[in-house]
């Protein structure tokens, strides 16, 4: 398993808080199981979305979690790990042969689905996994009302954090960023529009493509929290009506990411975030 195929190693899942919370309801065990999805390296381009296919497969024993991982060439194991009921909250590590670093996954799952960050020393990446048969297949299966009402509920939390957050931020702080090699307070911002732009639209079934548009434009905090609000109305639309669910719930997963990265921001600029 190499480094960029594997980057599956250490994945920080960023929560959606209340969201998570409100469908942790129901059986404690929502975990043992086969997920399958893919995990895509920062330095492959948003666009591929699907990145690298994986399978994991948990077990769930009601204190820790073991497993294994598949799909990059090298296998890897998953010997110590937690998932909360209540909160969604997951964390497992894999160990891998010929690999000098344990890879964790670190975050919360959502009605069958997770999405997080991974990380692996300097490296890092994104993964989406989804449960064979879960929660968000099965009540698809009986008409999706209660996916449809999380979903909405999920992405208006996590969209008003984000909202509140660039309001909250001063406008000579959008081009604030902790280190060079990463996004500026405003570029975070402007990513997120982006990410509006493309995930509601193929969740309304326009066939479009990824683009970096807003975040290569203007990145002053006027020109943002006005396309922001735009976006925002636009994919509450498509919360609202019979989007593609796989593509509303990305949608949740990629901007819970990104919020996480605002939360460190603004802690580091001395400001408390809106869901703190």
């Amino acid at each position: 398993m190499t480094l960029q195929h594997v980057l599956i190693a250490c994945c920080v899942l960023m929560p959606a808080e209340s969201i998570l919370a409100q469908t942790a309801a129901g059986t404690a065990d929502r975990i043992s199981g086969t997920w399958t999805g893919y995990m895509r390296p920062n330095e492959m381009p948003e666009a591929n979305m699907k990145g690298q296919p994986i399978t994991v497969a948990l077990k769930y024993d009601g204190k820790g979690l073991s497993g294994t991982v598949t799909g990059p060439p090298q296998p890897g194991e998953i010997r110590t790990g937690s998932f909360d009921p209540q909160s969604g909250a997951l964390s497992f590590g894999v160990i891998v042969a010929g690999e000098a670093d344990t890879f964790v996954f670190d975050g919360t799952v959502v009605l069958g689905t997770a999405t997080g960050r991974v990380r692996a020393g300097t490296r890092s990446g994104v993964f989406l996994l989804t449960k064979a048969g879960g929660e968000s297949a099965g009540a698809q299966q009986a008409g999706g009302n209660d996916v449809a009402a999380a979903m909405r509920t999920g992405f208006g939390e996590v969209s008003g954090n984000v909202m509140k957050a660039a309001d909250l931020v001063p406008a000579d702080k959008y081009g604030y960023r902790p280190t060079q090699s990463v996004r500026t307070f405003g570029q975070q911002i402007a990513h997120i529009v982006d990410s509006y732009n493309y995930f509601c639209a193929r969740a309304a079934g326009q066939n479009v493509q990824w683009s970096d548009a807003i975040e290569k434009g203007p990145t002053d905090k006027v020109t943002l929290t006005a396309k922001l609000k735009q976006a925002t109305d636009v994919c509450a639309a498509a919360y609202a009506g019979p989007g593609q669910a796989g593509q509303l719930l990305g949608n949740i997963g990629h901007t819970s990411l990104h919020y996480g990265n605002i939360i460190t921001y603004m802690r580091m600029l001395g400001l408390v975030p809106p869901s703190s």
